[in-house]
């Protein structure tokens, strides 16, 4: 069925028959494909659902005569053209496309922008908790990582202690916002505070920004660097395609730079890691049709989640000794088990044995220190597969509080 053809019925593509375990058990290993089958996987933040049509019919054509060429390192001129269009119109970034550097994955644009910042014994303020991949690109450019806490219980930053962390060792500040874990949309007030801060010490600022379209109303996503206390400074944004369109396997990520002169820097840092060659003229093909079809499917996916985000947030908090908070961007939760008395690492053991339901444990390896006493749940699934796994988790987790006492303090640090 033509991708316009099927605009009118999107709505039916985020149906509990469209997540299909038995297809994704073969098709995503680190997910599905990483448990026996038995064990409902709420860990990887990726979507069990089919992503925009119009990708798939695009890469298929573009294979259509069975040739597999090498891409230019620089990418389509077509696609870089086009992304920056998107980035004025969506996010007010107002670039040439000569400030777009495609990237494979918006993982290896983080690396690639930490390596042109950073180097062995610089400092990078990163906040706390917050997602594993900026902590890996601060230690592989051989930089010391320095925590900036947020509120977990509000997912407020603090830009006076951000600021009090600088030394004259820092070489770079990292935000993400929207953030993962928290759901964190950093308010315009403090991605100012940020952008002044940044400004006052001329330090570059990296902004993960690859949730900006995952956002609940009334939320609204601000890009640091469409801001005018931003533009003209080195902030440095990072997005892409996985999260927006269901597409984290194109491997299809994009860094805004300041300018078309650090632009051109990056590039070649991309060239140095080995980066740039991994770009494949398909996977381009297919993020052209998502910047140019995909939005229908995108808005009805956001109203899936929306709707889903409610329906979890109102489980688990009806479970004794969670607490979650309502998350205004992404599609993953974290909410708090402290009071169950289990640790992060224990819990998410315990909801593997004894409901075989897998989260991601809230430890320092995958989001930082602070993180200690959460766990991270996905939730952009089926609403039949997250209510028969809630429903696995509220009877494993009342049952600590119906059997012996002792129970609870079994590993709970």
């Amino acid at each position: 069925m033509p991708f316009q053809a099927a605009t009118g019925s999107l709505r039916s593509l985020f149906d509990d028959a469209r997540v299909r375990p038995d297809v994704l058990r073969g098709q995503s290993p680190v997910r599905w494909g990483a448990y026996p089958p038995d064990v409902i996987p709420l860990t990887a933040a990726e979507p069990d659902f089919p992503g925009p049509q119009a990708v798939g019919d695009a890469i298929a054509r573009s294979l259509a005569d069975g040739y597999f060429p090498y891409a230019s390192p620089a990418g389509l001129d077509e696609l870089r053209e086009t992304f920056a269009d998107v980035a004025e119109a969506r996010y007010g970034i107002g670039v040439g496309p000569d400030c777009v550097v495609l990237t494979p994955g918006t993982a290896s644009a983080l690396w690639g922008v930490v390596h042109l910042l950073c180097g062995e014994g610089d400092e990078c303020i990163l906040l706390d908790p917050v997602d594993l991949l900026f902590g890996q690109a601060i230690d592989a450019a051989g930089a010391r990582r320095v925590y900036c806490p947020l509120d977990k219980r509000t997912g407020r930053l603090d830009p006076d202690r951000l600021a009090a962390l600088i030394t004259p060792r820092t070489a770079l500040i990292c935000l993400c916002n929207p953030h993962n874990p928290l759901g964190t949309v950093f308010p315009e007030e403090t991605l100012r505070a940020v952008a002044e801060t940044a400004e006052a010490y001329g330090l570059p600022v990296l902004s993960d920004e690859v949730w900006n379209e995952i956002v609940y109303p009334p939320a609204r996503h601000i890009s640091l660097a469409s801001l005018d206390t931003a533009r003209g400074r080195p902030v440095y944004t990072v997005t892409g395609l996985s999260k927006t369109f269901a597409l984290p396997g194109l491997r299809m990520g994009f860094v805004i730079a300041p300018d078309a002169r650090q632009a051109a820097n990056l590039q070649l840092t991309f060239q140095r890691l080995g980066a740039a060659y991994s770009l494949t003229p398909f996977a381009q093909v297919g993020a052209l049709a998502a910047l140019r079809h995909g939005w229908p499917w995108k808005n009805s996916f956001l109203r899936h989640l929306h709707e889903t985000r409610d329906y979890c947030v109102d489980r688990l908090n009806a479970i004794p000794g969670i607490s979650c908070g309502r998350p205004d961007g992404t599609f993953v939760l974290f909410p708090d088990i402290s009071a169950t008395g289990l640790g992060s690492r224990v819990m998410g053991e315990f909801l593997l044995d004894e409901a075989r339901v897998a989260v991601v444990a809230g430890t320092t390896e995958w989001f930082g220190p602070a993180a200690e006493g959460n766990v991270r749940i996905s939730y952009a699934t089926s609403r039949a597969v997250l209510d028969e796994a809630l429903s696995r988790i509220e009877r494993a987790v009342t049952a600590l509080f119906e059997g012996p006492a002792a129970r609870l303090t079994t590993g709970a640090a």
